[in-house]
């Protein structure tokens, strides 16, 4: 997987966005190495604790030196200020819940990847006129699940989605959003959650990416 290819290109091949937060760069690395080696290559680091932009500062640096496939991009970016401080810390593509003009313009002068967050179709198309790459879908299962994505895709199939929320490491699970006709999905605490960040079971973690990578192999 090419450090340098399209970020479509890239959750086209993986299928899946990882994304987690933590509050030290000592973890955040210890997380990156798992789902490194694991097989993920595309991860989401997201704002949602005081200290983000320095770990995530200090993860894209570190990143960079020792896991230099890695592609970091900032999450839970809800206003243009949020977008430019992550984007000057090295965030190479954007994440949001929510749908925000002034974000996706930031993101289109900058030529950095935007993925907005969307809950109507309304919200959908105007995220895909104002440029946004691959549009997140949140909160998923809430909003109907899978029958929802399809029942959206079948005036929009030109839409690029990416559910977040109720996607699980269940093969029926996933094999279910990919049959509805999702681009890539993105993955959360089922993944990488609190507990085996406390507890440091980073093999844990690999483990379960590695069986995650497996299983979208057949979706």
């Amino acid at each position: 997987m090419p450090h340098d290819a399209p970020l479509i290109d890239l959750l086209a091949t993986q299928k899946a966005l990882p994304l987690f937060n933590c509050g030290d760069a000592a973890t955040g690395m210890m997380v990156l190495d798992a789902l490194h080696a694991g097989g993920m290559r595309v991860v989401e680091f997201t704002n949602r604790s005081a200290g983000a932009l320095d770990v995530f500062r200090t993860l894209v640096a570190e990143a960079a030196v020792r896991l230099p496939e890695m592609v970091l991009g900032a999450g839970t970016i809800i206003e243009r200020s949020q977008a430019e401080a992550f984007h000057a810390a090295g965030a190479r593509f954007i994440v949001a819940p929510n749908l925000d003009d002034d974000v996706g313009r930031y993101c289109a002068e900058h030529g950095l990847p935007w993925c907005p967050g969307t809950g109507t179709v309304t919200e959908m198309i105007r995220a895909h006129r104002l440029g946004a790459a691959v549009i997140k879908v949140f909160p998923a299962d809430a909003l109907g699940g899978p029958a929802f994505i399809k029942g959206v895709r079948g005036p929009c199939g030109w839409l690029k989605l990416m559910p977040s929320g109720g996607v699980t490491l269940d093969e029926a699970n996933l094999k279910a959003w990919f049959a509805a006709g999702v681009f890539c999905v993105g993955m959360g605490s089922h993944l990488v959650d609190a507990q085996t960040l406390k507890a440091g079971r980073f093999d844990e973690l690999a483990d379960r990416t590695r069986r995650l990578v497996a299983m979208l192999v057949g979706v």
